[in-house]
């Protein structure tokens, strides 16, 4: 028999329900309680518990019936007494019985406490603070380097691209996202953006956000009405993210802090069969991953043999593309002014991670 203590009460009615304890040589376990004796005697199934897998715990990365059913060791069962004042474990053999255990799908929410220090550390650097959790079936505490890129830069990039189309600018410097911090607990990413947070403790890049979180609803009516609406780039860079999570068999959560005035953090987890409901979504819009882009300004190159062209616009850089060659017939270079209509998608490198945007004309009306 082993006297515990308690150190941390996570769920409380009447009596605690559940709670953490730590041996005499700092091994900790994760009580349930199961019944009370007729003489007063509190009972708890038990198991011991690594530091890491804890923090999965609390973090809601894991369930607590997995916790209890698939313990890290052999030999991992427990029954806790709390007797008095006195704490004591009994070792367990064999599975715990069902009627003790927890439904399925029961995640701990510690999102009282963590989003306070969320806004907290919001405050501190006036900035938007973003969490980005990549989840395991398995829970791992480390992820495939090529994961942990591509589904950044796609995050990244359904960032810039909502921001542009929700505030109509071309300037991205305010969405750019800065890695703070990296948690092994399946594997978390900590960010914060270059955008300075205002008056009212919000910003632009926090509506964003809200914008970006209806692509992951529930509802697929406001999943598609979204798509609508930011479409194009943004479009696809969600399907590219999306296309990133199941290719490496990766869930995600994220929360973010929408408002430091009213300590608001928004966010959501997201399974892997929702994930994959998303991507079918996706795929029956695809329409919507395109966008048309219209330019003004002078051609400086246009062959009618093959198709292919340079604009220089009267703002921003020259860009190339496909065409039509009859399209291209009767074009002056450099003198002429016009108005071009372009059918514009993006692409990706996989060597580079260097986005690559890729234009066709569609219409080409001369401007005096």
């Amino acid at each position: 028999m082993r006297t515990l203590k308690i150190i941390r009460n996570l769920v409380y009615y009447d009596v605690p329900q559940i709670f953490i304890a730590v041996d005499a040589v700092d091994i900790r376990y994760v009580c349930l309680h199961s019944e009370c004796t007729d003489d007063g005697d509190l009972k708890y199934i038990a198991v011991q518990i690594s530091k890491d897998r804890l923090n999965d715990f609390i973090k809601g990365h894991v369930d607590l019936l997995t916790v209890l059913t698939k313990p890290e060791l052999e030999n991992s069962n427990f029954i806790v007494t709390i007797s008095n004042e006195d704490v004591t474990a009994e070792l367990y053999n064999g599975n715990f019985p069902a009627d003790y255990l927890p439904e399925d799908g029961y995640y701990y929410d510690d999102s009282s406490e963590e989003n306070a220090e969320l806004v907290a550390r919001a405050i501190a650097i006036n900035r938007p603070v973003i969490q980005l959790a990549f989840e395991t079936p398995e829970n791992y505490h480390d992820i495939d380097t090529k994961c942990l890129s591509a589904g950044l830069v796609a995050f990244q990039s359904l960032v810039d691209s909502s921001y542009k189309k929700l505030y109509k600018s071309e300037d991205s410097s305010a969405s750019k996202l800065r890695v703070t911090t990296f948690k092994a607990a399946s594997f978390d990413v900590e960010l914060y953006a270059n955008e300075s947070l205002d008056v009212f403790g919000s910003s632009k890049l926090s509506v964003t956000f809200d914008e970006i979180n209806k692509l992951f609803s529930d509802n697929d009516v406001e999943v598609v009405d979204t798509l609508r609406n930011l479409k194009g780039f943004a479009a696809n860079n969600y399907k590219r993210f999306l296309d990133v999570l199941l290719t490496y068999g990766v869930s995600v959560k994220y929360k973010y802090v929408f408002s430091t005035v009213s300590s608001e953090v928004h966010g959501r987890r997201v399974s892997s069969n929702r994930i994959k409901s998303l991507q079918g979504i996706m795929n029956a819009n695809s329409d919507l991953g395109t966008e048309e882009q219209t330019f003004e300004g002078r051609f400086t190159a246009a062959s009618v043999d093959n198709g292919k062209w340079t604009f220089e616009p009267d703002e921003g850089k020259d860009i190339k593309g496909d065409a039509n060659g009859d399209l291209l017939k009767g074009i002056t270079l450099t003198d002429k002014h016009y108005r071009i209509e372009c059918q514009a998608s993006q692409t990706i490198n996989d060597t580079t991670l260097k986005e690559k945007t890729r234009y066709t004309l569609v219409r080409i009306e001369a401007v005096p």
